[in-house]
């Protein structure tokens, strides 16, 4: 019987919501590769270099603020001819780490606000708030489904590029009925 034991992720980016040697505000730069954040499908090489810069705030008695910024290029591919071509991203994002003192049993305590809201991480003490998930959602939705490498491009019809055979196409059979029907009106 082989067991295989999935290795935990160590997050990449942690602030600590009770560092008690940081007063006011200060900076931290990171960089890191798509890989590194598990993000291979957005670009065709993994070690892609995307910078992150983050602007910490801190409130008394309330929490952190946390402004980050992620920069970065990479080259894809068009959805329209499927050229390559270098596609940047500069993006950003805002967050409020606030301490946590819900316990699991307890029913007694008032609502916290935000709860579900994904701008808002509660930690309890002494422990850290893990952002890669916030950053890598952060970088899916600043990436279209549909990228193009210009803006004629996006306006053009998809192009059908030969695989092999002389009326094999690229785009997937699936969609040929919608293109008829868009062709039609």
């Amino acid at each position: 019987v082989l067991k295989i034991t999935k290795r935990s992720k160590t997050p990449l980016v942690r602030i600590s919501s009770s560092d008690g040697k940081w007063h006011g505000e200060w900076n931290c730069d990171y960089i890191f590769t798509l890989g590194d954040l598990q993000l291979e499908d957005l670009a065709e090489e993994t070690d892609t270099p995307l910078s992150i810069q983050l602007s910490i705030h801190k409130h008394a008695g309330f929490g952190l603020s946390v402004d980050g910024t992620i920069i970065t290029s990479f080259t894809t591919k068009c959805s329209n001819c499927s050229s390559p071509y270098c596609r940047e991203i500069h993006t950003s994002f805002k967050v409020w780490i606030l301490p946590s003192t819900r316990d699991k049993g307890c029913t007694d305590q008032l609502p916290l606000l935000g709860w579900d809201d994904p701008s808002v991480i509660y930690v309890k003490p002494g422990l850290e708030a893990d952002l890669d998930s916030l950053i890598q959602d952060t970088l899916r939705l600043a990436t279209s489904v549909k990228e193009t490498c210009s803006e004629s491009c996006e306006k053009s019809e998809p192009k059908l590029q030969p695989l092999g055979k002389q009326n094999a196409a690229s785009i997937d059979r699936r969609w040929s009925r919608l293109l008829e029907l868009k062709k039609e009106t």
